[in-house]
């Protein structure tokens, strides 16, 4: 099987203004700081909410626009939570807009944040991970999850190699790296999960 390949060279923390720095809520477009995560994969997009005055404003909801792991236009509709974060459950790889929709003041201008949870996502849908290549020794661990939880986690200062999987991810294919590790993961694009078998 041919597989496709994806580098990560940064943490995967969570940055929870990477798109929409704190900023008053309201009616219409968000400046957009940046298109896409800190890694070059794909992400979920996290809302936060900070009352600024007495009594919490009417929320609303928040619509992100971008693209998918193929490049496919993309959009999510997120309600947020007050004064606290929420979190979307598509995968996006690019930001490219953020709008807001329904939100009405109440003592003051509350404030929100756009940003995207932990984790890089190399595949949205069940895939066959290949293998995880350590192109230089990890300088933390490197964990790997599906739809069903944990796969395997590689040790931190785990040596530069080919760590062979051949084994199927249901869902989707999530890598964390707890620090900057320079790491390529070896995936299928989506296959039926129905028909799959390992050789």
């Amino acid at each position: 099987m041919a597989y496709r390949r994806t580098n990560l060279a940064a943490a995967t923390a969570a940055v929870t203004n990477r798109f929409v720095t704190s900023t008053n809520m309201k009616v219409g477009a968000y400046t957009v700081a940046n298109a896409s995560a800190s890694w070059a994969a794909g992400f979920l997009v996290t809302v936060g909410h900070t009352t600024v005055a007495t009594g919490t404003d009417t929320l609303g909801t928040i619509t992100v626009t971008g693209t998918d792991l193929n490049g496919a236009a993309l959009s999510e509709t997120i309600t947020p939570v007050a004064d606290s974060t929420a979190t979307g459950t598509r995968v996006f790889r690019t930001v490219t807009g953020v709008s807001g929709a329904g939100w009405v003041i109440a003592g003051g201008n509350d404030t929100i944040i756009v940003g995207h949870a932990a984790g890089a996502y190399v595949a949205s849908s069940t895939t066959e991970l290949g293998a995880v290549v350590v192109n230089t020794t990890a300088a933390g661990t490197v964990a790997l999850a599906d739809a069903d939880g944990a796969i395997a986690t590689l040790k931190a200062s785990i040596a530069e190699g080919v760590y062979r999987f051949e084994a199927q991810a249901r869902g989707y294919l999530k890598v964390s790296l707890a620090a900057a590790s320079d790491v390529t993961v070896l995936h299928a694009g989506t296959i039926d999960a129905t028909s799959y078998t390992q050789a």
